[in-house]
């Protein structure tokens, strides 16, 4: 399975991906998927999606990569059910390595990642969940026509979220 805009793909994300992932992930990335900062939970983490794609699972980690070559340059995650979500939603997290941000790539993917929602034909809206304070990832929802809906707390944190139908 492979999406793409003929400047990025989408693809299921593999355990063989773990040291491209480990080269480029930084405190930010790490920040927002802390079970990807180490070899063994990262290796784990892939190999459980990977099983989840197998099964039809909730769960939809994406490679990120450049298209037509195949180099990992982030990753997408998708997840069909959350405490979170209603009926119909899914919500989309999402990151690109430091060497590649300010392409809007992290834009083209999350854009890439509605459109593979569009085809599963089973979810009505996507919700990106963000901190307020991290404007780039502010500006990703927006750029890729996300409206906001509302301020919430997730935790001790505040979270603004994003929502675009499908």
């Amino acid at each position: 399975m492979l999406v793409s805009d003929g400047v990025i793909a989408l693809r299921p994300i593999a355990v063989a991906d773990v040291p491209a992932h480990l080269a480029g992930a930084d405190s930010a990335l790490v920040r927002l998927w802390p079970d990807l900062g180490a070899e063994e939970s990262a290796a784990e983490r892939f190999a459980d999606s990977a099983a989840a794609w197998e099964t039809d699972g909730p769960a939809r980690l994406f490679a990120v990569t450049e298209f037509p070559a195949a180099e990992l340059i982030g990753l997408l995650d998708i997840r069909l059910a959350r405490p979170y979500l209603d009926k119909g939603q899914a919500s989309i997290e999402y990151g690109v390595y430091p060497e590649r941000r300010g392409r809007g790539l992290a834009t083209r993917a999350v854009i890439l990642g509605c459109r593979y929602l569009a085809a599963l034909g089973t979810v009505e809206e996507a919700v990106i969940r963000v901190d307020p304070e991290h404007t780039s990832s502010v500006a990703v929802a927006r750029r890729a026509r996300f409206r906001y809906s509302h301020s919430a707390t997730d935790g001790d944190d505040r979270v603004d979220w994003y929502l675009q139908a499908i």
